[in-house]
């Protein structure tokens, strides 16, 4: 958003998007138990996946880890089968009174050349009991390896990183088989790839370790993943910019840093707020040519996307589901977040513009209309820009944020996730911001895939309400043009806005600015009230053709 005239890059623009939309709770669900559900897609044609702390896919036993087989895609359903679990999988290197053992990486390769995918998984040893620091420090991890896909497991001697250097680590998943490696070049694709976390494998609730807040990368030749003195880690780009490999972990720098803190005020796990960076999951999109990297906060996701494997990584897309109680699955308006966020590769569409989010969520199991603590799928739509002059004629009647103009509703949070009631002409249905924080400003607005000609906003506010509902400031327009954000000049509000808790109440203002061509529009100010929150029950968006200029002339800057 603006601060000031300041403009601000969006970051979905600033990574080739135009509109990203990510569900807000699960849409495919599976009958299985367990989280975390890192997985790689082998030769085979199956996607192979371990969880952590469940039965797997399967109503057998409890397992700290389990490795299973899946089959079906998002539209046909998914089912799979158990194949090994816990120490038949991998040991637990330090005191199995301590430490339990988790995955957090997988990845499907043919690295001794015998025609035939070896499977290798990363584990770590993770704190957990009821002693303080449960579940918040990995001080080893190492790399097991399968040579009948799935069903017998070889580990390593001892375990292969320590000292809680790079001990969440995560395989990048270059589709089936590793086969898309290749893009690196003949070189890079004797190489497996895999991104590391150091500490732990998101924020460290009791502070007993340094949250993450850096990504580290290192490659390792395909014959010899379980070999660290074969591994080799990213130290920087030289003069000419191609990328340093050292073996030295003392020599490596990270392709991703970031120290944001967000859920500050929210002590529920924890005080002092969540580090973004945790164990979730890095893909590599072919038909976009784009890496992304999947994070979370629990509260929120983090997703970041790249050019290349070591960057320069920019966030694409956050999406906040605020603090518990959250609503599941057997809800009809399931709302979610969730950890260890993965993208399948096999998910990917044929375009690239479709991929489904695997995240899990624990707390709360018995209750809130259900849980995803399985293998959980929700899609991901990205929308290319289609550059060209707006096509939308002046017609006060039409309503620009109609569903059929590709439109996708942009917040900065929605407490039930029913973001459609913004433009589905039904003003008898209000959503509001409330999340528990106290922020700068809200906002309530769209992006479109192509620029729109618009002059007019249309804001119905929530139902009546003392505590919350409405903006302190302004509100103001904000319009993105060239993947920016700034205020639309020369706004009136009719009537004129009030400031207090009389803007609630299903009040109509009208928003009117000079006629502007722009792919983003946006109502943006500091929300009032005890809750700290605004409420809205439609937002319609107009080209009245008042005082028109010439089509494509844009805003005044």
């Amino acid at each position: 958003m603006t601060e000031g005239n300041k403009m601000i890059p969006d970051p979905a623009a600033r990574a080739g998007f135009a509109t990203v939309e990510v569900e807000y709770g699960e849409s495919v669900g599976s009958d299985s138990d367990g989280d975390l559900w890192p997985s790689a897609w082998a030769d085979d044609g199956h996607l192979y996946t371990a969880n952590g702390d469940g039965a797997g896919f399967s109503d057998g036993a409890f397992g700290d880890v389990v490795v299973n087989r899946v089959e079906g895609t998002p539209a046909e359903g998914i089912t799979g089968e158990r194949l090994a679990a816990e120490r038949a999988v991998s040991p637990v290197w330090g005191d199995p009174a301590v430490y339990n053992s988790k995955p957090t990486g997988m990845l499907a390769v043919d690295g001794n050349g015998d025609g035939r995918d070896e499977l290798y998984l990363a584990v770590q040893d993770l704190a957990y009991g009821d002693a303080r620091g449960a579940f918040d420090h990995v001080p080893s991890a190492s790399i097991v390896r399968s040579d009948d896909h799935g069903c017998t497991w070889i580990a390593t001697a001892q375990p292969m990183f320590t000292d809680y250097a790079f001990t969440t680590i995560m395989f990048l998943d270059f589709g089936q088989s590793n086969s898309g490696s290749a893009v690196l070049g003949s070189d890079g694709a004797r190489y497996a790839y895999a991104y590391g976390l150091d500490g732990n494998w998101r924020t460290s609730y009791s502070r007993v370790v340094p949250d993450p807040t850096e990504l580290f990368l290192a490659r390792v030749p395909i014959d010899a993943i379980q070999d660290i003195g074969r591994w080799q880690y990213f130290a920087g780009l030289d003069a000419d910019g191609v990328p340093v490999w050292d073996a030295g972990q003392d020599s490596r720098v990270p392709v991703l840093t970031d120290t944001r803190r967000l859920y500050d005020e929210n002590t529920e796990m924890g005080a002092g707020g969540h580090s973004v960076l945790g164990q979730g999951g890095v893909v590599y999109n072919a038909p976009l040519k784009r890496y992304f990297y999947t994070s979370w906060t629990e509260f929120t996701f983090q997703f970041y996307s790249s050019p290349q494997p070591w960057g320069p990584w920019e966030l694409f897309h956050e999406q906040d589901f605020g603090p518990y109680p959250w609503d599941g699955p057997l809800s009809p308006h399931a709302k979610h977040g969730g950890y260890a966020t993965t993208m399948p590769s096999k998910f990917i569409s044929d375009d690239g513009l479709e991929m489904w989010i695997q995240s899990n969520w624990f707390v709360g199991s018995d209750s809130y209309t259900g849980t995803t603590y399985r293998f959980s799928l929700r899609r991901m739509t990205l929308t290319p820009y289609r550059s060209g002059r707006p096509i939308n004629v002046a017609d006060a009647s039409r309503n620009l944020a109609d569903p059929s103009t590709g439109v996708v509703p942009v917040v900065s949070a929605a407490r039930r996730g029913r973001v459609e009631i913004l433009n589905d002409g039904d003003t008898s249905r209000s959503e509001e911001s409330w999340n528990g924080l106290v922020r700068a400003a809200d906002v309530w607005g769209y992006t479109w895939p192509r620029a729109m000609r618009m002059d007019t906003v249309v804001l119905t506010s929530g139902p009546r309400d003392y505590t919350g509902g409405w903006f302190t400031e302004g509100p103001r327009v904000e319009v993105r043009i060239d993947g920016q954000w700034f205020d639309a000049p020369g706004c009136s509000i009719v009537p004129a806005y009030p400031c207090d808790p009389s803007a609630t109440g299903f009040c109509e203002f009208r928003f009117e600015f000079p006629a502007v061509d722009a792919d983003g529009i946006r109502i943006a100010g500091p929300a009032g009230g005890g809750r700290h929150c605004t409420s809205i029950s439609e937002l319609a968006v107009h080209f009245t053709g008042r005082a028109d200029r010439p089509a494509g002339a844009g805003a005044d800057r």
